[in-house]
């Protein structure tokens, strides 16, 4: 495709919405031109308590996690040098 006859299509589609003929994404898959009425969803209100034993939760999990990272990571550093010197003096 030229970029003259991509101009000419852009410069269509332009005149044809600003005569009124064509309104914008109303044929779409999702059908965005239905106006629909929803709710908003109102978050509940959380007591402070609650929240400092999610917030103690997390960092417990987070502390865990760093942890193991640490263990995985010592344990494939280990095995790479075993290797490594199995390789040189093996």
């Amino acid at each position: 495709m030229s970029i003259a006859s991509m101009n000419s299509v852009i410069n269509n589609n332009r005149k044809l919405l600003k005569n009124g003929k064509r309104v914008p994404f109303t044929k779409m898959n999702g059908g965005s031109g239905k106006k629909r009425d929803y709710k908003r969803y109102v978050l509940p209100e959380v007591f402070p308590h609650v929240l400092r034993r999610v917030r103690i939760k997390i960092k417990r999990q987070n502390r865990l996690l760093l942890i193991r990272k640490i263990g995985v990571g010592t344990f494939v550093v280990l095995i790479f040098l075993y290797w490594f010197y199995r390789l040189q003096y093996g």
